[in-house]
């Protein structure tokens, strides 16, 4: 019985373990550059949303200024790698730790204000930072932005500047980031983020310290947020601030929206669908607009929860199927003995 449990414990961790295997291996069958550079790229956004779900999801605390936040984390790896020379490894908790910090400042309105009125708050904190960005010519290169590039550095055996090996760099990071939130969310402090998410004044009669917890969540996700700008910018070797704007953060709410909220891999499955369905459909880029916006709303209507929780409604159904065809066999196989009670 303990050994069961055990497994049924650490079942969802195998499973994470599993899904980053196999994206792992995406190298393997031969991609093009094209299809590789894409999947590189929704890895990272995949990262960054899984901070936003976690802190959306779990915490239901929504924000506009995860983008800044992970403008911060990959202005930090990109000034640090000019102005001082540092590699990838050494820029990398540096740029962690400024999106925790970060993270954490942006929570500072929600401990007094709530609901659309800290929404519309975290979409002023974006702009404003997105302005310095933008005017602190000496140190973000302004406009221009900075050019950087990897050499010939390696990471864990992988070379930055190959491109197969830098796309499975990424898939390990977010194979770490997916089991970190995982283990949190599993965890009782997780248990207390989704109470408080659902009752807030009765988490904190109940002792819950709101402002201490809420600090930590979007600590948490500013630091992944942080983890997917470094990534982000050493894919793309080069940085400016109009790659951080309010379209920027849309983007990151669209992949967890499209994915769920409320799932583990909700914003891996929604930066897929983000990414790569203009490509398979070929869309032009208005057309993909008006497409995005259609499905959006189709999204709201008939799954509000997002595209995992179609699989979760399907299950169910067919299990109510079952369980009624299995009910409608009883009755039948009951009044048929019925019947036959009472010609003998």
């Amino acid at each position: 019985m303990n050994g069961n449990s055990a497994v049924q414990r650490f079942l969802p961790h195998l499973g994470v373990l599993l899904v980053g295997v196999i994206i792992f291996l995406l190298p393997n069958i031969g991609p093009t550059g094209k299809v590789l550079s894409l999947a590189t790229t929704t890895v990272i956004f995949a990262v960054g949303g899984a901070g936003l779900g976690f802190l959306w999801g779990q915490a239901g605390q929504l924000t506009l200024a995860h983008a800044a936040v992970f403008g911060l984390g990959a202005y930090t790896a990109a000034i640090c790698g000019k102005m001082l020379g540092t590699t990838f490894v050494e820029a990398l908790p540096l740029s962690i730790l400024v999106g925790a910090i970060s993270g954490g400042l942006v929570a500072l309105p929600s401990l007094r204000t709530k609901g659309h009125y800290f929404v519309i708050l975290t979409f002023a904190i974006g702009e404003v930072l997105a302005v310095i960005e933008q005017r602190w010519d000496s140190l973000t290169g302004g406009a221009n932005g900075i050019l950087i590039t990897a050499g010939r550095q390696t990471v864990l055996g992988f070379t930055l500047m190959r491109r197969a090996e830098y796309y499975q760099l990424t898939v390990i990071f977010l194979t770490v980031v997916s089991l970190l939130l995982l283990i949190l969310t599993r965890s009782r402090w997780g248990t207390i983020l989704r109470g408080m998410r659902e009752n807030a004044d009765l988490a904190a009669s109940l002792g819950v310290n709101i402002a201490k917890q809420r600090l930590i969540a979007f600590a948490i996700a500013g630091a992944i947020a942080g983890l997917a700008g470094q990534l982000y910018v050493y894919q793309v070797q080069f940085i400016a601030p109009s790659s951080f704007t309010t379209q920027t953060s849309i983007m990151f709410l669209l992949v967890t929206l499209l994915g769920g909220k409320a799932y583990l891999f909700g914003p891996a499955v929604g930066a897929l669908a983000y990414f790569f369905l203009p490509e398979l459909f070929g869309l032009p880029p208005i057309t993909n607009q008006i497409a995005f916006g259609a499905l959006l709303v189709l999204m709201i209507l008939l799954a509000p929860e997002g595209l995992l929780s179609v699989i979760g409604r399907t299950r169910r159904f067919f299990s109510r199927m079952r369980t009624r065809s299995r009910m409608t066999h009883e009755l039948e196989a009951r009044e048929a003995a019925a019947e036959k009670g009472g010609q003998s």
